[in-house]
C-alpha cells in the first residue's frame, strides 16, 4: 500500500522535546497575538466570570485526613496560592502539622505532582515532579522530617512504590513517552547504578507499578488497550524478582487485588466475561486454571473495580450507565462470601456518580487524585459521591452496623445564589441511529439508547435555551456528571449544561467501549450528533444557540462532528484535540502511537486506514466550510496530542473555510505547559474564564 497525500502545513510539525524551530514559534505567537485581537471585547466578561469561579470555591479548605499507621495524612489549599500543601499529624488530630511537600515554595510556571508516597518508616516522601507539562518527571527523596531531599532521579515516568524503605521501585520512559522499564534504586546510591528490573519491549504496553492496600505486596501492571499481565514482588524480599502472576494472552485482561490468604482477580476471561467477573485464587497458585469464581458472570453489569478489607470487599458497579457500590462481607477464616446478598448504596438523585476511592484532594480542575483509602483493618468503607446539584460529600460506611456517615462536603461559599429548589437535573435519551446499531463481542448486551445528563436553572419562560453540550467517547473513559461550581456562571446565565453520555465511552459498560472504537469510532460521531438532534427536536435548545465541546480524543470527536454537520451549533470549544489521524498514526515515532493500534487500528493495514482516512477531521475538511465560532486550545509541551495538531487543523480550516462567514477561528497555545493546561488552579480558573467569555460572548452573534 503506498498512498501520497499533500500537506501544505507539515512545516509545522517539530518533534524535539526541547527546542521547536523559530518560524514555528514565531508563527503560534502570532496565534496567540490574533487570539487576544478577537477576544479584546470579552476581556471584562472574562474577568468577571474569573471572579464567579473565586467566589464559588473554599480557597483555604482543608481535606479530610485518612489515618496510616500512626500519621494522619492530608492536603490544604491556601487563598493566594497555586498549588495543595502535602501535610500530617502525628497520633493525633490535635498534633502540631508537619508540612512535607509545598509545591508553591518552588520556583517555575508549570508544576504538577505526577506520583508520591511516604516511605513503610514514613520518614522519606518520594514523589515525581513534571515541571514543563511533557510528563517526563525528576523524581525527589525528601527526609521529611529534616527537610533535606536526599536524592534526585532524573527523567523518569510518573509512577513509583517503595519495597521497604531503603528500596524504591519507579519507571522510566522511552524515546516515545512509554514507560517501559521498571528500575529499582537503592538509598544512598547513585542513579547510574539502578537496576533495571524489568523491560517491556513490546511497544503497546505500559507500565505501572504500585503497592497493595495490605503493603505486603508491589504489583507491577503492564497493560495495553487489549491485553494485560501482572507480576508481584513481597515486599518481605525488596530486592527479589517479580513473579508472573498469570502469562499475558491476546484480548485477556485482568487486575489483581491482595486480601488475606488470597488473591482477587477481575478478568474478563479474554472477552468472555467482557464486563468482567470476580474470582479468587491462593496465594501459592496464581495462574487461571487456579481462579475460582466468586461471583456468577452478569453480563448487565459492569465490575469497574473492586477494593479489598480484611472483613469485606466492595466492588464498583455500572448498571444502566449508572454508577453504584455492593458491599460483600468475607469470612476471615477462608474469605468465602458470608451471603450472596450485598449490601448496595443506592443513591436517590436521577443523576450521580459515587465511587469507593476517596479523593484525597479535588479542586477546580474536578477530580486530580485517587489515593488515600482507609486502612486495610478497617471496618469502614469511605466513599465520594457528587452530583450535578451536589457539591462533593465524603462519607463513611460502617460496614458492620450499616450506617453512613457525612464527613464532609466541599463548601461553595456563594451558595446563597445557589438555592438547589432553582435548578433541575434530567437524565434523557437518544435513539442510536437504527443503521449505527453494533454487536458486541460475545453477544454482550448493548443499549439502544444514548444517555444525556442535563442541568439548568428553572424559568417561568418555556422554549429553547442557549446550550454547552460535551462529550468525549474514547477509551472506555465515562464522563461523570460531577459537581463543577463553574457552570453555574452559565447556569445562571440562562444556559443548560448537557454531557452526551456517547459510544466508545465507558458509561454503558465495556460494550458501550466496544461498539465505539476500530471499525466502529465513526459511531461514537453519530451518537453525539444524534443526542444534539435529540435536545433540539425537544426544544431544549436550537443550532443558533449550541455550544458543543471536547477536548483531546473528545477534540477528535467535535473535529468530525464539525465535518459531518458544520451547522449543528453555533460555536464550538476544541481542547487539544487529535485531528491530525493519518499522519499521526502513520509516524510510529511520535510518543505512544504504536499503543493507540489498539484504540483505532493499525493504519499499516489497508482496512483501517481507509477507515480511519474517512473520519479524521484535518483530511476532510470541506472547500468553502461554512464554521461556527471555533475556539481552539494546545500546548507545546503536550505529549499526548502535539501542538501541530490543532495548529495545522485551524490552519486548513481558516483557508477552506467560507471567507465570507463572519464566525471566529482562534488558536490559543500555551508556551509553557502540555496536555492538561495549567498546573496551578488560579492560572486553570482564568483560562477557563477566557473559555467561558469566548462562547458566551460570541454565542450571541
Amino acid at each position: 500500500m503506498r498512498r501520497e497525500f499533500y500537506d501544505p502545513y507539515h512545516w509545522l510539525k517539530d518533534q524535539d522535546p526541547s527546542k521547536k524551530r523559530d518560524e514555528i514559534l514565531e508563527y503560534l505567537v502570532k496565534e496567540n497575538e490574533y487570539t487576544d485581537q478577537v477576544m479584546n471585547p470579552t476581556k471584562q466578561l472574562s474577568e468577571n466570570i474569573y471572579n464567579e469561579f473565586l467566589s464559588r470555591i473554599q480557597e483555604t479548605d482543608k481535606e479530610v485526613p485518612i489515618k496510616n499507621d500512626n500519621y494522619y495524612y492530608y492536603q490544604r489549599t491556601e487563598k493566594g496560592k497555586e498549588y495543595s500543601i502535602l501535610c500530617r499529624k502525628h497520633f493525633s488530630l490535635d498534633a502540631p502539622e508537619q508540612i512535607l511537600l509545598d509545591l508553591n515554595e518552588m520556583e517555575g510556571e508549570y508544576l504538577s505532582l505526577d506520583a508520591d508516597e511516604i516511605s513503610p518508616c514514613h520518614t522519606l516522601l518520594a514523589y515525581a515532579l513534571d515541571s514543563t507539562g511533557d510528563e517526563i518527571c525528576d523524581i525527589y527523596i525528601k527526609n521529611v522530617e529534616t527537610g533535606v531531599v536526599l536524592e534526585k532521579i532524573e527523567k523518569a515516568g510518573g509512577s513509583l512504590s517503595w519495597a521497604d524503605s531503603k528500596t524504591l521501585y519507579y519507571t522510566v520512559l522511552d524515546d516515545a513517552h512509554r514507560p517501559y522499564q521498571l528500575r529499582r534504586h537503592i538509598l544512598g546510591t547513585t542513579q547510574d547504578l539502578d537496576t533495571i528490573v524489568y523491560e517491556e519491549t513490546d511497544e503497546k504496553f505500559l507500565l505501572l507499578v504500585y503497592q497493595s492496600k495490605t503493603k505486603k505486596y508491589l504489583f507491577l501492571e503492564i497493560s495495553s488497550s487489549l491485553t494485560s499481565e501482572v507480576r508481584y514482588l513481597d515486599v518481605n524480599e525488596p530486592l527479589g524478582e517479580f513473579e508472573i502472576f498469570n502469562p499475558r494472552q491476546l484480548r485477556h485482561q485482568y487486575s489483581v487485588v491482595h486480601q488475606g490468604n488470597r488473591f482477587l482477580v477481575l478478568t474478563n476471561g479474554g472477552g468472555k466475561y467482557l464486563n468482567y467477573r470476580l474470582c479468587a485464587t491462593p496465594l501459592d497458585a496464581t495462574t487461571e486454571e487456579n481462579w475460582k469464581e466468586l461471583l456468577p458472570y452478569d453480563p448487565l453489569k459492569f465490575i469497574s473495580g473492586v477494593e479489598a478489607y480484611k472483613t469485606f470487599l466492595v466492588l464498583s458497579e455500572r448498571v444502566g450507565g449508572q454508577t453504584g457500590m455492593r458491599v460483600l462481607d468475607v469470612n476471615e477464616m477462608d474469605g468465602s462470601l458470608k451471603s450472596s446478598v450485598a449490601y448496595t448504596i443506592t443513591p436517590k438523585e436521577q443523576v450521580y456518580y459515587i465511587t469507593p476511592k476517596y479523593l484525597l484532594h479535588a479542586d477546580a480542575r474536578n477530580i486530580i487524585s485517587q489515593k488515600g483509602h482507609q486502612p486495610y483493618e478497617s471496618t469502614t468503607l469511605r466513599y465520594l459521591y457528587t452530583s450535578f446539584l451536589t457539591p462533593r460529600q465524603l462519607w463513611d460506611f460502617d460496614t458492620v452496623t450499616n450506617t453512613h456517615t457525612l464527613l464532609k462536603e466541599n463548601p461553595v461559599p456563594k451558595l446563597a445564589e445557589y438555592e438547589r429548589s432553582q435548578y433541575v437535573m434530567e437524565r434523557i435519551f437518544a435513539e442510536i441511529p437504527t443503521e449505527t446499531l453494533t454487536n458486541a463481542p460475545f453477544d454482550t448486551p448493548v443499549s439502544d439508547k444514548i444517555p444525556i445528563s442535563l442541568v439548568y436553572k428553572k424559568s417561568e419562560s418555556a422554549g429553547e435555551r442557549k446550550m454547552l453540550l460535551n462529550g468525549y467517547g474514547s477509551y472506555g473513559m465515562p464522563c461523570e456528571p460531577i459537581f463543577d461550581s463553574n457552570i453555574f456562571s452559565i447556569l445562571n446565565r440562562g444556559y443548560i449544561y448537557a454531557v452526551a453520555h456517547i459510544r466508545g465511552g465507558g458509561e454503558n459498560g465495556r460494550s458501550w467501549y466496544e461498539t465505539g472504537k476500530f471499525l466502529h469510532k465513526k459511531n461514537t460521531f453519530t451518537d453525539f450528533i444524534a443526542c444534539a438532534d435529540k435536545l433540539i427536536n425537544l426544544n431544549y435548545t436550537n443550532s443558533s444557540k449550541l455550544v458543543i465541546q471536547g477536548a483531546s480524543a473528545g477534540g477528535l470527536l467535535m473535529g468530525a462532528v464539525l465535518n459531518m454537520r458544520p451547522d449543528i451549533c453555533n460555536c464550538a470549544i476544541v481542547g487539544v484535540p487529535f485531528v491530525d489521524v493519518i499522519n499521526t498514526m502513520m509516524d510510529a515515532s511520535i510518543p505512544l502511537t504504536v499503543g493507540e493500534y489498539e484504540e483505532w487500528g493499525d493504519p499499516n493495514d489497508e482496512k483501517y486506514f481507509d477507515y480511519m482516512l474517512s473520519y479524521s477531521p484535518y483530511n476532510n475538511i470541506q472547500c468553502g466550510v461554512k464554521l461556527p465560532h471555533i475556539f481552539v486550545k494546545a500546548g507545546l509541551y503536550d505529549p499526548r496530542v502535539a501542538y501541530w495538531e490543532p495548529a495545522k487543523w485551524v490552519a486548513k480550516l481558516r483557508a477552506n473555510m467560507d471567507q465570507s462567514n463572519e464566525k471566529k477561528l482562534v488558536l490559543r497555545t500555551k508556551m509553557e505547559s502540555g496536555h492538561f493546561g495549567a498546573s496551578g488552579r488560579y492560572v486553570h480558573l482564568k483560562e477557563l474564564a477566557d473559555e467561558y467569555a469566548f462562547f458566551l460572548h460570541f454565542n450571541d452573534f
